[in-house]
């Protein structure tokens, strides 16, 4: 089977959004996670035609939802407005996709995890805005909400996987955002990530003002992120998720299950050392 992404390119490709928009990763990795447990782990496994179609309508929603998030307030209007449109028009496809699945149960469940997931964005908003949130609140809040609408279906798994499907779902997602914030580090794209809100957290009263203000320049902000080891704390915590979704999946009871979820986890196994390498 095609990946998700690339089933998905007739549903997102538009020459309007290719134009005027920058997008995010597409959530391929954890679309084929949830697939999988979908798969192997549901007490009576859906159609592999519907099990398809949930896959490929909550990615998209997944998508939406991330598009969204890169909405910027300061940006130039027309960009602006094709972001948010973008971001509508991937989560619209997810009714198209269930719809011709005949799927109005899945429907049901994907609209309320949505209502859940903006309630999730807006209690971070909430404490963003008044300089409240901490890092590791921003980290929490971040899987919490690129998980959400995957875990909606944890009540179709088999009992003795109810508890194992979110802990790699939220183990690969809290690697996949360690990932991108150690890319995080210039004056640019530093603003509201992890090292943005431990610097808020735990920063000098100037330090937090020049960050805060967008007035910290490359030179400052490398020496805040060297001061705080921001980078080796980042490591850190994705060689021990790494090495905590391995355990995770070596005790997975069911061997097609597991043998499927560990191919999938080979790029980030890869990228353990990989970034090890880089922070040398």
């Amino acid at each position: 089977m095609d990946g998700f992404k690339e089933t998905a390119r007739k549903y997102t490709e538009h020459d309007l959004i290719s134009a005027h928009t920058k997008l995010p990763e597409f959530p391929e990795l954890r679309s084929r996670v949830f697939a999988a447990f979908l798969r192997y782990a549901t007490t009576k496994a859906p159609h592999p035609k519907l099990q398809e179609a949930i896959g490929l309508a909550v990615s998209l929603m997944q998508h939406g939802l991330d598009t969204h998030e890169l909405v910027d307030g300061a940006g130039e209007t027309r960009r602006r407005q094709m972001t948010v449109l973008a971001g509508d028009y991937f989560s619209s496809r997810f009714y198209q996709v269930l719809s011709q699945a005949e799927s109005v149960q899945t429907i049901g469940l994907v609209s309320q995890a949505v209502c859940e997931v903006n309630r999730f964005k807006m209690n971070m908003y909430l404490k963003a805005k008044r300089l409240l949130l901490t890092a590791e609140e921003y980290l929490r809040a971040t899987v919490d909400i690129n998980t959400h609408l995957f875990l909606t279906f944890t009540s179709w798994m088999e009992e003795v996987y109810r508890k194992t499907c979110p802990a790699v779902l939220r183990a690969v997602a809290e690697c996949e955002v360690i990932a991108a914030e150690l890319t995080r580090t210039r004056p640019d794209n530093v603003k509201d990530g992890w090292a943005y809100w431990y610097v808020v957290e735990n920063g000098t009263p100037e330090e937090v003002e020049l960050l805060v203000s967008g007035r910290m320049d490359e030179s400052r902000l490398q020496s805040v992120l060297l001061k705080y080891n921001l980078i080796g704390r980042l490591t850190d915590r994705l060689e021990a998720n790494i090495e905590e979704l391995r355990q995770l999946l070596r005790g997975i009871g069911s061997d097609k299950l597991a043998e499927e979820l560990l191919r999938l986890a080979e790029p980030l196994f890869a990228q353990r050392t990989t970034t090890r390498a880089q922070e040398i």
